[in-house]
């Protein structure tokens, strides 16, 4: 039997996956209110790792959380289907964020080298993400490392964010151009 997307079984068995993920982690997964979480999210907190939440969170299907460092959450945060975040050092994520599908939030690079003419991926740099309160970050939007979004920002679909983005503006494009000012 297929569940009715958003039915009142889908969003009962989605809240009880964000308690069985409580038990799981217990001293990693900090969410005090109920919460829900999609089919098929992987959420992996490794051992340095820890995933805050203030409230709620909702997850859509397909999410991937991946907690190497901090990853901290704010109050009424929601996030589309296919989307990552992945934290190897710090990602901090402020209040009243909503995220789209197929988003990536990645807050390290690849470090690489040639060793006998083959391709080597080492290890990784690392440089914190900060995003700030009322931000909504269109579909398949890309944030790099060592960014910094102010507060009262939309970021347009296909976006790419290698740069800080100012307070109180619409951002769009590869890499992005602020559009507009918005108050």
């Amino acid at each position: 039997m297929k569940l009715k997307y958003k039915s009142f079984w889908y969003k009962s068995i989605a809240a009880c996956r964000y308690l069985i993920l409580r038990l799981y982690y217990p001293m990693k997964f900090k969410c005090p209110k109920l919460s829900m979480i999609g089919e098929r999210c992987g959420i992996y907190i490794f051992k340095e790792g820890s995933i805050h939440c203030k409230e709620r969170i909702i997850l859509d299907d397909d999410v991937m959380l991946f907690a190497k460092g901090k990853l901290t959450i704010g109050n009424r945060f929601g996030i589309n289907k296919y989307s990552r975040i992945v934290a190897h050092e710090k990602i901090e994520i402020g209040d009243y964020v909503t995220i789209g599908q197929m988003v990536s939030i990645l807050d390290h690079d690849h470090k690489y080298s040639m060793k006998d003419n083959k391709l080597s991926l080492d290890d990784y740099t690392t440089a914190p993400i900060k995003i700030g309160n009322n931000i909504w970050i269109g579909d398949k939007c890309t944030i790099l490392k060592g960014v910094t979004i102010g507060d009262n920002v939309v970021l347009g679909a296909n976006t790419l964010v290698n740069k800080d983005v100012p307070s109180g503006t619409v951002v769009a494009g590869v890499p992005f151009k602020v559009i507009k000012k918005i108050s």
